[in-house]
C-alpha cells in the first residue's frame, strides 16, 4: 500500500481557535492546530492512528513524527501526525488540540476513508502524556462549542504509548524538567496543576485499552511514571498490557529502536497486541 503525505489539515478557522495567541506564534507553533495526514490511497477504509511526537512541551521531535505515521501506514492504517501546541503555549493545550483532533477524525470519516470505532492515538515522552490526557478528559470541554466539530465523540478506540510523562510527580522528572515546572508553575498553584494534568492521577474506569512500553535505564522519563500509571489503571480494571525493557534510554520511538536489542521488540509486540484487540486484521 502506498502512503500520501498531503497538505495539512487545520482543526479550527484562525478566529475560532481557543486560547489562542499570536504573539506565541514561533517557529515550534508554526503548524500549530494542524494535523499532517499520510493517507493509504486503496479506496478501502482503515483504522487511523493519531501520532503525538514528544519534545519536551517546547518543540516536536521529528523522528517521532512522520517515521512513526510512516509504520502505521505499513499496518493498514491512515496516520495523522498532530502539530498540537507548545510553550509559549499552556504544555497541556497538546490535549485539547488532541481531543479536536479525534473529533475531526470522526467528523470526516467518510471522507478520509476511517473506520469510525477504530481510530487510536499513539504518543510518545510529551507526547504521550498529551495523548493520554485526551483519553482521560475526552469528555471535558474547556472552552465554549465553536462549531459541528465539536460535538462529536473524542474518546480514542485505543491508546499507544512510548516512554511516556504519565506522572508529573517530580521525583520521576529529570532535571530540566523540574527546572521547567518551576518555571512556569507557581509553587502554590503546583498541587492543583497535578492534580488536573498528571496522567496517574486523572485514570477513570472504561478507558480505551492501552499499550504501554518503557525502559528501566531512561534518564529523561523515569520508568517509575510509568509504573505509578499503570498501577492506576490496575485499580480500576482498565484493559492494558506494559512492557518494561531493561535498557534502550529515552527517545528511540521506530527507526533507531529497530537497532537495539530488547526495545526492537516494541512494534511486533504492540502489532500482535493491536490484533489480539480487534484493531488490526
Amino acid at each position: 500500500m502506498k502512503e500520501i503525505k498531503n497538505h495539512l489539515i487545520t482543526l479550527w478557522e484562525e478566529e475560532n481557535i481557543p486560547f489562542y495567541h499570536e504573539e506565541y506564534h514561533c517557529d515550534a507553533n508554526q503548524n500549530a492546530c494542524t494535523l499532517t495526514p499520510f493517507l493509504l490511497k486503496d479506496g478501502k477504509k482503515h483504522g487511523a492512528v493519531l501520532v503525538f511526537p514528544g519534545g519536551g512541551y517546547t518543540h516536536h521531535s521529528e523522528k517521532e513524527g512522520e517515521p512513526v505515521a510512516l509504520y502505521f501506514n505499513s499496518l493498514g492504517f491512515h496516520a495523522f501526525v498532530v502539530n498540537y501546541r507548545v510553550i509559549p503555549y499552556h504544555p497541556y493545550l497538546g490535549c485539547i488540540d488532541g481531543k479536536r483532533a479525534v473529533r475531526y477524525l470522526r467528523a470526516h470519516a467518510t471522507e478520509l476513508g476511517i473506520v469510525e470505532n477504530c481510530i487510536g492515538v499513539a504518543g510518545f515522552s510529551a507526547g504521550a502524556g498529551n495523548a493520554c490526557l485526551v483519553a482521560e478528559t475526552f469528555d471535558k470541554m474547556e472552552y465554549d462549542t465553536t462549531d459541528r466539530l465539536d460535538t462529536f465523540c473524542a474518546k480514542p478506540d485505543f491508546c499507544i504509548f512510548g516512554y511516556g510523562a504519565l506522572s508529573l510527580k517530580m521525583e520521576f522528572m529529570s532535571s530540566s524538567d523540574v527546572e521547567m515546572f518551576e518555571r512556569i508553575v507557581p509553587e502554590k498553584a503546583r498541587e492543583g496543576f497535578l492534580k488536573s494534568y498528571s496522567c496517574d492521577a486523572l485514570v477513570r474506569e472504561k478507558m480505551p485499552p492501552i499499550f504501554i512500553w518503557h525502559t528501566a535505564d531512561d534518564e529523561r522519563v523515569s520508568v517509575f511514571a510509568a509504573l505509578a500509571f499503570v498501577q492506576e489503571l490496575q485499580k480500576k480494571k482498565n484493559t492494558y498490557e506494559f512492557h518494561i525493557f531493561p535498557s534502550g534510554g529515552h527517545g528511540k520511538s521506530v527507526t533507531e529502536a529497530a537497532e537495539i536489542g530488547g526495545i526492537c521488540q516494541w512494534m511486533a509486540l504492540a502489532e500482535d497486541w493491536m490484533r489480539r484487540e480487534g484493531f488490526l486484521q
